[in-house]
């Protein structure tokens, strides 16, 4: 068990469809750079040694355009890559040579359903082997449509909420959007999570309301550690930034600059999390959490097995909660 280790952050620039539109030749030139951003976790070697790597969201830049009528699903789903596959492959080479777990994500096809692709975050441990694929359950509706686990609920037979135990800690994904639903995080940690890495890609929202105290980014990285007791290491974009690690009481530890690509750190303390836990009177929110007086979430809402594919669908996909009358 490594008790005490570094936790990093790559908030990593990619390279956007505007100034590279071929999807294969940007997914090169993106793993290029990601494989080039391992250099910088050099800078702790002499200290405490990073165990953990975290990137941010889609980090290959695999993106859709509607209006352009060549990138319809089948070819999204064609150019979306496997994972294990030879991205990862590279990548498992640096983790490897950092000796570290690597966590990032990427937008994934599966032979398992194969008119879909998923938007996954993985965890790859220090010999290259991937642990652990997460997929976001809540996209960014309408305007990210990758597949949710939900929309082909009654087929999909992977677990929804994996934690994967290991010398770190217990670890564990979510992916964005998933941050504005408590219920995501809540899980993990019911599942047993104790780091939970978030790659996202997060722009100032909303745009009008980007300043303090409207930083929502910052509020619900806060709130996801508090309200379950759980490290969170939450990368975003650089083109956006304010990457942070967030401790289990909710005080950021490291926080990254705004608009550029820079490696940040901190000191996960699994033993100092797991006294707290078991010590703490209040605010002890995982041991004092009374599940049978919610019943919202034995209603359905969203519809499952229904894949949203065109954003123009949004308002007949939509449910209309009877609240919102």
């Amino acid at each position: 068990m490594v008790h005490r280790y570094s936790a990093a952050i790559v908030q990593y620039m990619r390279v956007n469809p505007e100034e590279v539109p071929d999807i294969d030749a940007r997914k090169k030139i993106n793993l290029e750079r990601v494989l080039a951003s391992f250099q910088s976790l050099e800078t702790w070697e002499e200290t405490i040694p990073v165990k953990l790597t975290v990137f941010p969201e889609n980090i290959l830049r695999h993106e859709y355009n509607e209006a352009d009528p060549r990138q319809d699903q089948k070819m999204r789903v064609a150019t979306a890559i496997e994972m294990p596959g030879p991205e990862t492959d590279a990548i498992a080479v640096m983790a490897k040579k950092w000796g570290t777990y690597v966590s990032a994500s990427l937008h994934e096809r599966d032979p398992e359903f194969p008119d879909y692709y998923f938007n996954t975050a993985f965890l790859m441990n220090p010999k290259g082997k991937i642990i652990l694929k997460y997929r976001k359950i809540n996209p960014w509706i309408p305007l990210e449509l990758t597949t949710s686990p939900h929309d082909v609920l009654d087929d999909y037979k992977a677990p929804l909420f994996p934690v994967a135990k290991t010398e770190l800690g217990n670890l564990a994904c979510m992916v964005c959007y998933d941050q504005f639903f408590p219920e995501v995080a809540r899980q993990l940690a019911f599942n047993g999570a104790e780091v939970i890495m978030k790659p996202t890609v997060f722009p100032p929202y909303p745009q009008e309301l980007m300043f303090d105290p409207y930083d929502w980014y910052t509020v619900v990285n806060k709130m996801r550690s508090i309200e379950n007791m759980v490290y969170g290491v939450n990368a975003n974009e650089a083109k956006y930034g304010n990457s942070m690690i967030v401790d289990f009481m909710g005080r950021p530890i490291a926080v990254a600059a705004k608009g550029r690509q820079m490696t940040i750190g901190a000191v996960i303390d699994i033993d100092e999390l797991r006294e707290y836990r078991k010590t703490t009177k209040l605010h002890n929110t995982l041991q004092q959490s009374r599940n049978e007086c919610y019943t919202y979430l034995q209603k359905p809402m969203w519809p499952k097995n229904k894949p949203l594919l065109k954003k123009v669908d949004y308002p007949a996909w939509a449910s209309k909660p009877d609240f919102y009358e």
